[in-house]
């Protein structure tokens, strides 16, 4: 229950804010603490005086800016929506400001309380971006289990890992006093790398471009219509061994038939673009297509020993001739 707006009461602190939604038309409300040491009330704005807001509203941004972690999980604790999701002239939440600062358990309150996990500010960054562009490995892991994109793309086109490996090529190499900070963009670009590239098999790799770190594949996978440009450093060795030496790679449909020789077996494998079934080595033959083959012929190993028991627990019947069926020539 608010007070009447009749009543002029000193205000001891404002403590929270909240989107009061019971109402026809939804209001900010406003927690106040009163100075006669009456129980805290929802204020709306209008009942508050200006220089009270604006105090609120600047103790919000002087503790997010300072990673203030208790003030603001103090702000938080009434109703934190409306904070999580209040933004700058920047266009930063808090929430940019908790990755920045490196402030893993504050960056999960926050998207617990509503925060947009991969809102970008002005110049395209996201809190991943900040995060990983000032080393944090743990509030980069806890944005990710948020649900963070690591290929989201600032306004220049990178996305957070592409923003590392810029700094990563910008580092001196021979700075003996960078050392620490070298390890810790390899510990970030770890982080991010397996996160945004899935262990994904290739269904053809076309062609290849440029030489030495500069290396790129051509590559065209399952999932998608076109080939893409791969950096070399994230295509399989084996994989790169394979164009090297000529060999394709193709989609297949499912295994025909498959034969042993001693401990090496192959695989009649029917293909996907229809060209004629060929035996493969077990190695060239993806594991999930050679699961279903087994799974596949042990079941038909199964029906058949249920006909073969079936058949032979059954009695022959009795030939009939013409004699015992009461018919003479």
């Amino acid at each position: 229950m608010g007070r009447s707006a009749h009543e002029i009461l000193k205000v001891s602190e404002v403590k929270g804010i909240r989107l009061n939604e019971s109402e026809e038309k939804p209001v900010v409300e406003y927690l106040v603490a009163w100075s006669d040491d009456s129980h805290d009330t929802w204020e709306p704005a209008k009942n508050l005086a200006d220089d009270l807001l604006r105090d609120f509203e600047d103790r919000w941004w002087a503790a997010a800016r300072q990673g203030d972690e208790e003030t603001m999980l103090a702000m938080m604790k009434a109703d934190g929506k409306v904070l999580a999701r209040t933004l700058d002239e920047e266009r930063h939440s808090a929430l940019h400001f908790a990755a920045a600062r490196g402030k893993p358990e504050l960056v999960k309150a926050l998207v617990q309380a509503g925060a947009e996990v991969n809102l970008p500010d002005r110049a395209g960054y996201t809190p991943l971006h900040m995060a990983s562009g000032y080393l944090h490995s743990a509030t980069i892991g806890a944005l990710l289990t948020a649900g963070a994109d690591p290929e989201q793309e600032d306004a220049q086109g990178r996305s957070p890992l592409g923003l590392v490996e810029g700094l990563r090529e910008a580092l001196p190499t021979n700075n003996p006093a960078l050392i620490g900070r070298r390890m810790a963009l390899e510990d970030v670009v770890k982080v991010l790398t397996d996160n945004t590239f899935e262990d994904v098999e290739p269904v053809a790799v076309l062609e290849s471009r440029n030489e030495g770190e500069d290396r790129e594949f051509l590559v065209k996978f399952h999932d998608s219509e076109e080939p893409e440009w791969v950096a070399a450093r994230y295509v399989a060795e084996d994989v790169m061994q394979d164009f090297e030496a000529g060999l394709e790679y193709a989609q297949g449909l499912e295994i025909l038939d498959m034969r042993q020789r001693g401990d090496s077996r192959a695989y009649l494998v029917r293909w996907e673009d229809g060209r004629e079934p060929s035996w493969e080595p077990e190695e060239h033959v993806t594991p999930d297509l050679i699961e279903l083959y087994a799974a596949r012929d042990a079941r038909a190993r199964d029906v058949k020993a249920a006909a073969d028991k079936a058949g032979k627990g059954r009695t022959p019947a009795p030939r009939q001739t013409l004699e015992t069926a009461g018919l003479s020539m």
